[in-house]
């Protein structure tokens, strides 16, 4: 190959197929264009340069791409694709951004047929088009026709213009633009998403949807004409406004459909007595919390697909707000429910608030998103840590007696004590104290740390709380507290809740053992409950695993169950943080609770749950709920787990040797030929629990004195300080006396100690018997104070007081 052919063949693939041809056959013909007349190579090189720069211009001048991707509105859809909730798209349009396989083939079919039959063939302009057009506009004297393409019609929406013939030029010029830039589908696409359909609706799917009440994939014959005409006067044939203009355009549509064979004389009949619609259809109004709350997540999205079952949604709504409405008259305003499929994970319902549009009770606001404090609700989990742990089982026996952490000291709800109670009757019960004293246990940390293993975000760093978090003092959410709850009927598992169908499912986080799960939700099913109203029909509740809540000053209640299936959480409240006297989560929320399990249930056969093989039976003894020994009486039967609950034999049921004739305690695995001894089994209560029985008037059987000679030799339990506090700086307040700053002595010992002796920096301060309080005027220091009972046993603790 010579140098020149060389040299076409580089320019044609350098330049592309129409350049490189003219190039190649310039070279061809250097003979011909050297011999053409001047003017004339002067107009071809004229001609070649208009068009070298129309195809810059083409490719260089930008599009407004905003113009043709504008912000979609959002539909919000249930698990069944019903919509819940609908948003305009920020420029206050309805336009629903929708994909070419979404849109009816009727609907292209007859767009294309009516509007550009050889839309797949020009190249956005028309030359027949625009000439018949303008025959038709110079006999009319007035533009009656555009003779426009489709794609001319993109360019006119992207930019809209007054109709003058330099701007019908501009329109020309794009639509060849867009031709290049986009294929034939993705321009169909672009004209289904952008075209105007009356009003503020843009967009097929918007239309559809408010005239017509489906997707644009579902339009009848007579549906997909009215759409096809409509934006050529969206305001003359805006069905709306003007049904029977809009009956005559799509009429006419469905005439010549019908006369060039494109729809049957039945579809074609069937089409004209379709009729028109005279209104815009409403959007439905339902989950409005919850669909914010994922608009505001996924934004841009056109259509989100939720888990919420509408019907579910819809009872859920209407229950609240009919009790509501019967508690404002105690000044209460307002609660929030959710429900969980425990099998899915998947959110079923989620109610914000009993009236969104009541701006005076604060409807807006979510409440099942809403911090609050959980009063009681975070007890089970405490327990559950216990159990894991090998602190507890069931019956075990737990401290109910005032007791003070650091001058922290928690109360019961109602103020009194038990002494000894188990940890299944502190649980079913409430208590604050045994829950406080099973933290510290625990260590003050473990129910932060579970929180945060759970993803709650509601908490600050850890050293916010302490121990007055068990009993609510901390902020959680209704929707993560409840899924909390779901891990107890999952097993002990955590999973993430998940809020769309096309959700990925992560994988669960352990809390607990199944074992624990079971046990737990064992304590959490009884029914007779001491927070269950007396006026209630046991027999017709359903069988759920539950626990109640009142936070303190009763501004939340709160009531969370669950079944193998469902787990369902309840707030009674005011979002002003307004307590009521009345509040409480047996009374407002639990009601509530019981009301949505029985809807749930009504179609739905639930089996309980299978106990682990970890979980089993064994007989305890009834007081102490340890493994009974050779004295223990009465017994009862417990749950414990093989792989974790302690097996220790009762500590509070012992047998002391005792000589009948003087009466004296004689020490254990004593022997004497001389003397005839005799056993008796007294109960050992813990010392704190001895001393505030005695004191509160509960006879407490004493240990006979030792006998005299064993009484130094013979090693016990020291006293256990109850205050002053080791981990606490006692601060002296000034301006105040001191005589009124006094700090308390007092320690409690067991029931054969009589008397204790008090030191202070190794000097005699004063005696008390177990239980009884001593005061000492605080002194700026560090203090040495050691309690010694009467056996010669010594505990010592130090005080700091600072000025």
């Amino acid at each position: 190959m010579d140098l020149s052919g060389r040299f076409r063949e580089r320019c044609a693939k350098a330049t592309g197929p129409v350049w490189g041809r003219l190039l190649v056959l310039c070279c061809k013909l250097p003979r011909w264009w050297a011999g053409l007349n001047p003017r004339l190579r002067l107009g071809v090189v004229v001609f070649l340069l208009f068009l070298l720069l129309f195809e810059l211009a083409v490719y260089l001048i930008p599009l407004p791409r905003a113009a043709l991707e504008p912000p979609t509105s959002t539909l919000v859809f249930d698990r069944e694709g019903r919509v819940l909730r609908a948003f305009t798209s920020p420029d206050g349009r309805w336009r629903i951004r929708t994909g070419l396989d979404q849109v009816s083939p009727l609907l292209q079919k007859y767009l294309i047929f009516y509007e550009d039959r050889w839309f797949y063939y020009h190249p956005g302009v028309n030359p027949v088009a625009l000439i018949r057009a303008l025959g038709q506009n110079l006999r009319a004297g007035r533009i009656i026709s555009g003779g426009s393409t489709l794609t001319m019609q993109i360019a006119r929406m992207m930019e809209p213009k007054p109709r003058t013939w330099r701007n019908k030029l501009i329109e020309m010029f794009r639509a060849i633009q867009l031709e290049h830039r986009f294929t034939k589908e993705e321009l169909l696409t672009i004209y289904f998403n952008i075209a105007p359909y009356g009003g503020n609706i843009e967009g097929v799917a918007a239309a559809a949807w408010l005239y017509f009440g489906k997707e644009p994939d579902r339009l009848s014959p007579g549906e997909a004409a009215l759409l096809t005409v409509l934006p050529n006067s969206p305001t003359q044939f805006r069905p709306d406004l003007a049904p029977e203009r809009a009956r005559q355009a799509r009429d006419k549509v469905l005439k010549r459909l019908f006369a060039h064979g494109l729809i049957t004389e039945a579809e074609y009949r069937e089409a004209l007595a379709e009729e028109i619609p005279t209104a815009r259809r409403e959007w439905p109004f339902r989950a409005p919390h919850f669909s914010q709350e994922l608009v505001t997540r996924y934004p841009g999205e056109a259509r989100i697909y939720t888990t919420l079952d509408r019907d579910l949604q819809v009872f859920l709504e209407d229950l609240l707000a009919l009790e509501v409405e019967k508690l404002k008259a105690e000044g209460i305003t307002n609660a929030a429910a959710v429900v969980l499929d425990n099998q899915t994970h998947q959110l079923l319902a989620a109610v914000g608030s009993a009236a969104f549009f009541n701006e005076q009770d604060q409807g807006q606001v979510n409440g099942y998103r809403a911090p609050r404090s959980p009063g009681s609700t975070l007890k089970p989990f405490v327990y559950a840590l216990a159990l894991e742990k090998g602190l507890i089982t069931p019956a075990h026996y737990l401290e109910d007696v005032p007791v003070v952490y650091s001058g922290y000291s928690p109360v019961n709800y109602d103020a009194t004590y038990s002494g000894l109670v188990s940890a299944q009757e502190a649980l079913q019960r409430s208590l604050n104290v045994p829950a406080v004293n099973l933290l510290a246990a625990l260590g003050g940390e473990a129910l932060y740390e579970l929180l945060k293993k759970a993803g709650f975000t509601t908490l600050t760093p850890v050293n916010h709380y302490g121990l007055p978090m068990v009993l609510g003092g901390c902020e959680v959410n209704l929707l993560e507290l409840t899924n909390l709850y779901a891990a107890l009927a999952g097993g002990g598992k955590l999973y993430p809740v998940q809020t769309r169908l096309d959700q990925s499912i992560s994988p669960p986080q352990p809390l607990f053992s199944p074992g624990v799960a079971y046990v737990i939700t064992e304590i959490l099913t009884e029914v007779r409950r001491p927070d269950l109203p007396a006026c209630w029909e046991f027999t017709t509740l359903p069988k759920v695993a539950w626990k109640t809540g009142t936070s303190y000053g009763h501004k939340d209640a709160w009531s969370i169950g669950y079944n193998p299936r469902y787990t369902v959480g309840v707030w009674v409240g005011n979002f002003s943080g307004a307590g009521r006297a009345g509040l409480n989560g047996a009374e407002k929320a639990a009601p509530l609770l019981f009301t949505i399990f029985t809807h749930l249930n009504s179609n739905t056969t639930v089996s309980w749950f299978t106990p682990p093989a970890t979980v089993k039976k064994r007989t305890v003894c009834a007081v102490s709920g340890q493994t009974p020994g050779p004295f223990c009486s009465p017994l009862r039967t417990d749950y414990y787990l093989t792989d974790c609950s302690p097996d220790v034999e009762c500590t509070i049921h012992q047998t002391y040797l005792l000589d009948p004739a003087t009466g004296y305690r004689l020490p254990p695995h004593y022997y004497s030929g001389a003397r005839i001894t005799e056993e008796r089994v007294y109960l050992q209560y813990p010392p704190r629990v001895a001393a505030w029985l005695e004191a509160n008037g509960h006879p407490v059987e004493k240990l006979p004195p030792l006998l005299p000679e064993w009484q130094k030799l013979l090693p016990g339990g020291a006293p256990v300080v109850r205050s002053p506090s080791p981990d606490y700086v006692y601060q002296i307040r000034r301006g105040i006396p001191l005589e009124y700053q006094k700090i308390c002595l007092e320690a409690a010992a067991g029931n054969e100690v009589q008397r204790l002796y008090w030191f202070i920096n190794g000097e005699f301060f004063g005696h008390s018997q177990p239980g009884e309080r001593l005061f000492y005027v605080p002194q700026p220091g560090r203090h040495r104070v050691v309690c010694q009972d009467d056996r010669g046993r010594s505990t010592e603790v130090m005080l700091e007081i600072s000025d």
